[in-house]
């Protein structure tokens, strides 16, 4: 996929030393395959992203098992082997749908993206910020997370996205370039905590992804299909010490392909316990949520991301 998977939490950690650098022919490749995607008529460039998803899985063993491996966690004890395949397989052919949507965004203006999504609950994200004590939207690598970004900030919510950064300079400035021009607004994860905290107090909206691994002691282990995963607790403690209202936005895509995205109620703090426990407990509820969720679309989530790596 375009550059590296949003971890979607801010940390007070250092950028790793050589995360960026060279990755000039990245872009151009990255710039070619996009000018030709654009060329073709939508049906065509998606059918096109599918066939390159379908690729992946042929020749990408090792991210192949690790899909694998994630939907026989979740599923194996309701559904075969030859069923989860069939999904893994699907859901390899979704991978490069996004990517082809993804590539598409510069030909889109914002009424043309919005007309491809059927939305719920905007007016409960509009209702928060209109109380002015900040809002925090979690989302995850759902649908096409990359379509959501950019249709929020062509409704106008302007949620700055909580984001890390590609690994190659040049996927990352394509990457993000490709978003910015779409009026996506970004958080840098790496020392942002302090950002995060004056952007909510002053009223603002920021997106954090839920859905990635989060390991030492920015981590929570909570459960999620069964077995406990490193997740990120920053939303559920900013929320906590801040008081600002949760909000969950999810997308996904039909099989006519059109888009839906919802917006849930505002999903209050666990009660009663100390400061661990009501974040935990409240980790635990918008792991629940998301589980829920990926279960009703399960070939549309990230299941190439390793959710359940040791603590």
């Amino acid at each position: 996929m375009i550059g590296a998977i949003d971890r979607g939490a801010p940390t007070t950690g250092t950028r790793p030393g050589g995360g960026i650098g060279g990755g000039d022919l990245s872009e151009t490749l990255l710039r070619v395959v996009a000018a030709a995607i654009q060329a073709l008529p939508e049906p065509a460039a998606l059918r096109l992203g599918r066939g390159l998803g379908l690729a992946w899985y042929c020749l990408g063993r090792r991210r192949r098992r690790t899909a694998l491996a994630g939907l026989r966690q979740a599923f194996g004890a309701t559904r075969d082997d030859r069923e989860l395949r069939r999904l893994c397989r699907a859901n390899f052919a979704h991978y490069g749908t996004v990517l082809a949507e993804f590539l598409r965004l510069p030909r889109l203006d914002d009424q043309s993206l919005r007309d491809r999504f059927t939305v719920s609950g905007l007016e409960r994200v509009r209702a928060a910020r209109d109380r002015g004590r900040g809002l925090i939207v979690l989302t995850a690598h759902v649908g096409n997370w990359e379509y959501l970004a950019a249709a929020q900030a062509a409704w106008g919510l302007d949620i700055r996205v909580i984001t890390r950064h590609a690994h190659h300079a040049g996927v990352d400035r394509f990457w993000q370039g490709v978003r910015r021009d779409r009026g996506v607004r970004f958080l840098d994860s790496y020392r942002s905590l302090k950002d995060v905290l004056r952007h909510l107090r002053a009223g603002g909206a920021v997106g954090m992804s839920i859905d990635q691994h989060e390991g030492g002691t920015t981590g929570a282990r909570v459960g999620f299909f069964g077995r406990e995963a490193g997740t990120v607790k920053a939303p559920a403690l900013l929320a906590a010490r801040t008081g600002c209202p949760v909000i969950l936005a999810l997308s996904w895509r039909d099989r006519a392909g059109r888009h839906h995205a919802t917006f849930s109620e505002e999903i209050p703090l666990a009660d009663g316990g100390d400061l661990a426990e009501i974040v935990a407990r409240t980790t635990r509820r918008y792991t629940e949520l998301l589980e829920a969720f990926v279960a009703e679309h399960p070939e549309q989530w990230t299941w190439v991301h390793r959710r359940w790596k040791p603590a």
